[in-house]
């Protein structure tokens, strides 16, 4: 009898799949030790050098839909910072000879690259990395990540992912195109990051200083790097390479570490995640 309950439980599982219900996908989504990969569309470029953000090819949930939502709207962002940009930079050099401005063409005024850091299970992380000159005073420099939560399409709210005890903050700002970023102040972070600075940089955090926050499936590491740093000191944001050991101590959810760790597995199986 028993038998027989679970084969018809099975039965109507596959049948809401076909009928519509929930994907194999998200299935796998909501549980952080499922091992489902996002199909998504190849990296394409507003223009040369400038990537935008990659898409879900086929989105399957609502979730998934939802992410798709929130790229697309950043990717139309990103095209009218971009043409703000060239204004900008082209009315900089409008008193220059055509040579000067053939020397300096506004097609490279902005550079993006877009990087796929995690593929599942359960988050989906991609960190573009912004080069820009507007004609302003300086060039300017800067990484925004987009870290989702698969089983909401939601961006991942870090201080959620964080015990109490860390005593962590939310921190926002905006990135080179006018998006909002969302980072976190944390301690301890300060602390390890001013460790290991070297003498230049080691008063360069301030007391509230924010990081933004990454998982990296192919080194199994959580990334934390330095945000908001003022311009003259903006050399001093170098990443930080946390193991799960570490992330494990600073309080992060089991959650996390552990879809890192199987996404870490699978990138050094030669399966991307």
């Amino acid at each position: 009898m028993r038998q027989h309950m679970v084969a018809a439980m099975r039965l109507a599982a596959l049948f809401m799949v076909g009928a519509g219900g929930l994907s194999p996908r998200a299935l796998s989504a909501g549980d952080p030790s499922a091992a489902a990969a996002l199909k998504l569309a190849p990296i394409t470029q507003l223009r040369k050098g400038v990537d935008l953000w990659p898409l879900i090819a086929m989105p399957a949930t609502p979730a998934e839909e939802r992410v798709n939502a929130t790229l697309t709207r950043l990717n139309t962002r990103l095209a009218k910072a971009v043409k703000d940009c060239d204004a900008s930079y082209a009315d900089s050099f409008k008193d220059l000879d055509a040579a000067a401005n053939k020397k300096y063409p506004v097609s490279e005024d902005w550079s993006r690259t877009v990087n796929i850091t995690m593929n599942g299970p359960r988050f989906l992380s991609l960190v573009a990395s912004d080069a820009i000159d507007c004609g302003g005073a300086h060039p300017d420099n800067g990484q925004m990540a987009m870290v989702f939560d698969l089983t909401t399409g939601k961006p991942v709210d870090w201080t959620k992912m964080l015990a109490p005890a860390a005593d962590a903050k939310p921190y926002t700002d905006t990135s080179t195109d006018g998006s909002t970023i969302g980072a976190l102040i944390i301690p301890a972070l300060k602390k390890m990051a001013v460790a290991a600075a070297n003498s230049d940089c080691a008063g360069a955090f301030e007391d509230s200083q924010s990081f933004q926050l990454w998982p990296d499936a192919e080194h199994g590491t959580l990334v934390a790097q330095p945000f908001d740093l003022p311009h003259v000191v903006q050399a001093c944001g170098d990443e930080i390479d946390l193991t799960l050991a570490q992330a494990r101590k600073l309080g992060f959810d089991e959650s996390l570490l552990g879809a890192i760790a199987q996404a870490h597995r699978g990138f050094a199986s030669g399966k991307r995640r």
